[in-house]
């Protein structure tokens, strides 16, 4: 008799669900969960004193000091020249620079594979975008399919612009960004191998795809901001995701950098 096997499904009192759910800004906890802890740890002297330094101090038998940096490659450039952009302009982006950064980090190839690494190549991390200024590519929302390398109009009646008003916490990266990517779990696509483990998998896949994105965005002389100030529910919603097996997890805002001088970067 052959055996049938069954994928996994979560328990009812899975961990990694119920602490994806704590995790979630809503309209109604967003401030009390983010503005405390922030304003604390910028203002109490005594928060300061403990949580100032980024690492612990060090008990150790030997200090072995690293060497000083050499000429900066291309990839270190990239690391070295990457800030968070507080303010874009409001200019389109080339579709070439959407697709480049698209391509090099995200799509798969035979040939190449793919420029971030993946657990067990299940790939748990779908790419949606809400274009709001690129030539040659309409405002719209878009699903990436990177096996293709296709971008996918959906067919949403929503102003890209008006959604990430809605959606983002920081309205100064809502209203000039030329796109906003969102990076969704699939969480199920790796609880078949990896059981509990995959939703740490699946986040650290985010990273790993969102640093990618920023390095060639830097390259590209485009600016870049990381975001996770952003209200799950509404992005879960306009994607038809059920906000459990499928949710936003990270998010990255793409565009000309302003500089704190007014000028262009």
């Amino acid at each position: 008799m052959q055996q049938q096997w069954a994928l996994a499904t979560p328990a009812y009192d899975d961990p990694a669900e119920t602490f994806h759910v704590a995790s979630k800004l809503s309209l109604w906890t967003s401030g009390s969960a983010t503005g405390t802890y922030s304003t604390e740890l910028s203002t109490d002297p005594e928060a300061l004193r403990m949580l100032g330094r980024p690492h612990p101090p060090y008990l150790s038998s030997e200090r072995h000091a690293l060497d000083a940096p050499g000429p900066a490659s291309p990839v270190t450039a990239a690391l070295r020249h990457r800030r968070s952009a507080t303010r874009f302009a409001p200019l389109p982006v080339s579709s070439g620079i959407l697709s480049s950064i698209l391509r090099e980090a995200a799509c798969l190839t035979v040939e190449q594979g793919r420029g971030a690494p993946s657990a067990g190549a299940l790939y748990p991390i779908d790419i949606y975008l809400a274009v709001a200024a690129v030539e040659g590519v309409s405002p719209g929302i878009y699903a990436l399919d990177p096996h293709e390398a296709v971008l996918h109009r959906l067919p949403v009646r929503v102003d890209p612009r008006e959604f990430l008003r809605d959606c983002l916490v920081f309205q100064n990266l809502a209203d000039a960004s030329a796109f906003h990517v969102f990076f969704v779990g699939s969480f199920l696509r790796q609880r078949i191998k990896y059981g509990q483990r995959a939703y740490r998998f699946t986040l650290i896949e985010a990273g790993h795809l969102a640093q990618a994105m920023m390095m060639c965005a830097d390259e590209a002389g485009i600016g870049s901001c990381a975001v996770g100030g952003f209200i799950d529910q509404k992005v879960d919603d306009l994607l038809c995701l059920d906000g459990v097996e499928q949710s936003v997890v990270y998010s990255v805002a793409f565009g000309h950098v302003i500089k704190e001088s007014g000028d262009l970067a």
